[in-house]
């Protein structure tokens, strides 16, 4: 009968593989944040239905903005603060709220869009 002794960690200070490590990402972040600005922009300076269309987008980017902090928001601030709205800032606080955030947006992008385009 022989004993065996356990494994040792061959990297103990590595986080387990379940959860990716934290990156500081401010060329993403930034990049990201850039985009909702121009948007931003862009519907400020819009006339008549292009200000509709050009808001749905904006509106439909930040909804696949919240749906990215579920898988990615390891990987930029920008996106760990939206995860970090809906844990601490949503009723019910769960990172769940994200998926609803999400659609929300989405949704109201998508009318906007038709809006502006005469569909609705």
């Amino acid at each position: 009968m022989t004993s065996r002794s356990p494994r040792p960690d061959p990297q103990p200070d590595t986080p387990p593989a379940s959860q990716p490590p934290v990156e500081r990402g401010e060329l993403l972040g930034y990049s990201l944040i850039g985009v909702l600005a121009a948007l931003m922009v862009l519907t400020l300076r819009a006339e008549g239905a292009a200000k509709s269309v050009t808001m749905g987008i904006y509106l439909i980017v930040l909804g696949l903005m919240f749906l990215a902090s579920v898988f990615y928001s390891h990987k930029t601030f920008l996106l760990r603060g939206l995860a970090w709205f809906c844990v601490k800032l949503s009723y019910p606080s769960t990172p769940k709220m994200a998926y609803f955030y999400a659609a929300v947006m989405v949704a109201m992008g998508g009318v906007s869009m038709l809006s502006g385009l005469g569909m609705v």
